[in-house]
């Protein structure tokens, strides 16, 4: 039953403890069942415990039915494996299972506790996690910088350094939908549906490689010269919603909201900041999250706040002290100065100011309009 449908007097839930009392039963009635080692079954108890927990904590959405053919459940193996061999001529030795050939690229380091057997499109992974002992890592000296997200530049930093969005899953979009028909097509469970279908997991697995390629190596890039990384604080998940609205209230300009919210979804913010927080902090270093809003009409060099200042995607110029730069690299300034002199400040210095009134002349025909200036006067 599902859990959303129980009555209250009824809300317990079993445990992964009160599940594997109940596996020993199930394996003698299932003979299918018992064909896989009790231990990974009961690991797959303990992952689906796991994700229950999340979400009566309200940290994920409750776990939903895996389907044959449709969804990927990883076979997890505890401690019961070993890995031999080293390169293309190493193996995997699972129990029942038998010896798995397998490229083993690095060899575990520390005491290894599971191994998960995932297949992604055409080929299968064994991701091995170990436990060692990791010395506490020394105060970091290296320079603070901040960090400015976009969908144009994928990156740009307060040094003035860029990295362009090379944007993987527009090049391969008219393959994707293409091989995505070619599916739609097919026989519905047939073994040429099944190819087709691992065409479309190929195309997106090469596409997702490109992407964490790129954020791999900038994460690696700020985690070894930077010891303090200060990032906006974005929700993704709001910033991405469709704007389609309801029958009584339609949306506006929806294609456009939803090339926007596939461009960022595609870009891998979430992802980066996840990459940069576990390389970062081993070094010794920190990410620190500051507030975004209005950063990309705030000037770096006076502090003044103004729409009109930011000229085009790219071209930033001050309405009031006439300072120049990249946009990207003027808000990821903006950022640096807000995260070093701490967010209070920063706060204490946007509220306190008042909205200074400016009034045009208006035209015979047309309305007054009335253009708000902000000016800010705190840490640069």
């Amino acid at each position: 039953m599902a859990h959303d449908r129980r009555c209250k007097a009824d809300a317990k839930y079993p445990t992964a403890f009160d599940q594997m009392k109940e596996l020993t039963d199930l394996r003698t009635e299932l003979p299918w069942l018992a064909d896989v080692p009790r231990d990974v079954c009961a690991q797959l108890l303990v992952e689906l415990d796991k994700a229950w927990q999340r979400c009566f904590k309200r940290l994920g959405h409750a776990p939903h039915w895996k389907r044959k053919g449709h969804d990927r459940a990883p076979m997890i193996a505890p401690q019961k494996f070993r890995i031999e061999g080293d390169g293309r001529n190493g193996v995997v030795v699972f129990p029942k299972l038998g010896t798995v050939s397998a490229v083993v690229h690095r060899l575990p380091r520390g005491a290894t506790k599971t191994c998960a057997l995932v297949r992604d499109g055409d080929a299968w992974f064994a991701c091995v996690t170990v436990e060692f002992e990791q010395p506490d890592p020394l105060p970091g000296t290296k320079p603070a910088v901040a960090i400015d997200r976009g969908v144009v530049n994928l990156l740009a930093d307060s040094d003035g350094h860029r990295v362009p969005n090379t944007r993987p899953f527009e090049r391969i979009r008219k393959q994707l939908t293409r091989a995505q028909r070619t599916v739609a097509r097919r026989k519905k469970g047939s073994k040429n549906q099944h190819k087709a279908r691992a065409v479309v997991a190929c195309l997106h697995r090469k596409a997702r490689r490109q992407r964490d390629a790129v954020l791999h190596r900038e994460s690696n890039y700020y985690a070894k010269n930077h010891g303090t990384v200060f990032v906006e604080r974005l929700d993704i998940r709001s910033m991405t919603k469709s704007a389609k609205g309801t029958i009584e209230e339609p949306g506006t300009r929806v294609r456009q909201k939803s090339g926007l919210n596939r461009a960022i979804l595609n870009s891998g913010w979430g992802r980066f900041v996840e990459m940069l927080r576990y390389k970062v902090v081993p070094e010794g270093g920190q990410v620190i999250g500051v507030p975004a809003a209005y950063s990309s009409q705030t000037c770096a060099e006076c502090g003044v706040v103004d729409a009109t200042s930011r000229r085009s995607q790219s071209e930033f110029e001050c309405v009031a002290c006439g300072h120049r730069a990249n946009a990207d690299v003027n808000a990821a300034r903006v950022l640096l100065s807000r995260g070093s002199h701490g967010d209070s400040l920063w706060r204490d210095a946007a509220r306190g100011r008042p909205v200074k009134q400016k009034l045009r002349v208006a035209r015979r025909g047309t309305r007054p309009k009335i253009e708000a200036q902000v000016s800010v006067v705190g840490p640069r």
